[in-house]
């Protein structure tokens, strides 16, 4: 599409004001049609030189796979086909739900060279997106005219869960780390798995004495026992309505995941099975296994999940789970609890707990938390204070059945619930309860 560029505008209204005259001496009218004659002609011959120039060649650099809600540099090469130089003006079409520069780009390209353009932009949504093509504006020789198209081609990018920390904590030596917020549960000589001998320490339990290899060295040795091994853990992530609330850039669905992710991490690490069912969405099962690219499988099966506008019926997928799944396991269900959800729940739990050891680790919204104790400075602060306060001591009644019930809570923060989901397997690992 050709379209008339401001100087265009600004000349054909000069050369119509040069009309006015003409009233006065007509004598000057034939000068008037002569300079309009030329001013047309000058015109054809621009919007021809622009018709027929090339357009430039445009290719888009960016990762295939981007992390979700972390800057990321893409770049557009931009080629001119032309040996005389170009000017223009392009902005590109990233993909909704992301921060872009949201500028429009001008540049003048040099005869037959690339030029690079390069903008960052910032994942705020997980899934496959799309770049459309880019937006392009290249002006005539003389800027008379601009020709607007579209130019290069639609570009795909997978954005996954923000996986650098469990990245980082792959390049250290222990799991402990004071930054990130574990504990670390295990004593030595109290697991349940043999693990070596060693000599006696002031402290050892008499069970863990080996009378055999004290006879035999004559000094005493002490047995040492680690965590067992070799265990499962099955993940059922709430894909519901209740989880698209948004926590910051996140939701908590996102929030959901990336505990999913981390516990994942740190089950493989200690030698456990990991696998995953969702409820409440379209159903994927992952059946338990333990191999260095179980993560890279958990990864690619739950990126592209959203949240739903269904209601999660937790016991059709604890039926579900009990029919594929007979050995016992640590089923950890992830899901933002509910006063109405008791019924459903504990219908679920009982059934999961005839073979399972089950922890529902729950999000609590953060924005109740403050409104539970903000101070009260008018009615409507106290009128929001105290449905904040109904709410929690009906979500903690349910909690605390569930409890009664023998089954394991967590109801933290959002912000908290990798940690804490972490904390809480390696404590029940430490206990030997599984």
């Amino acid at each position: 599409m050709i379209l008339p560029s401001n100087r265009l505008l600004v000349l054909g209204g000069l050369w119509f004001c040069g009309s006015i005259p003409t009233t006065i001496v007509p004598s000057l009218f034939p000068v008037w049609l002569i300079g309009g004659a030329a001013l047309l002609l000058l015109v054809t011959l621009d919007a021809i030189g622009l018709y027929r120039q090339p357009l430039p060649v445009i290719e888009r650099e960016v990762a295939g796979s981007l992390p979700q809600t972390i800057w990321r540099n893409v770049t557009l090469y931009v080629t001119s086909q032309v040996s005389v130089r170009q000017k223009i003006q392009l902005k590109d079409s990233p993909p909704e739900k992301c921060e872009y520069d949201d500028r429009t780009i001008h540049l003048t390209l040099a005869p037959l060279l690339v030029s690079q353009v390069v903008y960052r932009i910032k994942p705020l949504m997980r899934g496959d997106l799309w770049f459309g093509r880019v937006h392009l504006r290249l002006f005539s020789p003389l800027q008379l005219w601009q020709r607007q198209a579209l130019v290069g081609s639609t570009q795909k990018v997978s954005v996954f869960p923000n996986f650098a920390p469990i990245t980082q904590m792959a390049l250290q030596t222990t799991i402990t780390q004071a930054g990130m917020g574990f504990h670390k549960f295990r004593k030595r000589g109290q697991g349940m798995e043999f693990e070596q001998l060693r000599e006696y320490r002031s402290g050892d339990a008499m069970r863990q004495i080996d009378w055999k290899a004290t006879t035999r060295l004559r000094k005493m040795i002490s047995r040492e026992y680690q965590d067992e091994r070799n265990q499962r853990i099955i993940m059922m992530l709430d894909c519901g309505r209740r989880m698209g609330a948004s926590e910051g850039e996140l939701m908590h669905f996102d929030h959901a995941l990336n505990a999913v992710l981390l516990l994942s991490y740190v089950g493989l690490r200690y030698g456990d099975s990991v696998g995953l069912i969702t409820l409440g969405g379209p159903e994927r099962y992952l059946p338990p296994v333990r191999s260095v690219n179980a993560i890279n499988r958990v990864l690619h099966e739950v990126y592209d999940l959203q949240p739903t506008l269904s209601s999660s019926d937790f016991e059709v997928a604890a039926q579900s789970l009990i029919t594929r799944e007979r050995k016992r396991s640590l089923v950890v269900l992830f899901t933002n609890l509910r006063d109405e959800d008791e019924q459903s729940l504990l219908a679920a739990v009982k059934l999961l707990s005839k073979r399972h050891l089950v922890l529902v680790a729950s999000l609590r919204e953060t924005e109740l938390d403050n409104a539970a104790s903000m101070p009260i400075n008018n009615q409507q602060d106290a009128a929001l204070r105290a449905a904040a306060a109904s709410y929690q001591s009906k979500r903690q009644a349910v909690l605390t059945r569930l409890r009664s019930a023998g089954v394991l809570c967590l109801d933290v923060q959002p912000q908290q619930l990798a940690v804490e989901s972490v904390n809480r397997y390696l404590a029940i690992k430490a206990a030997g309860q599984l």
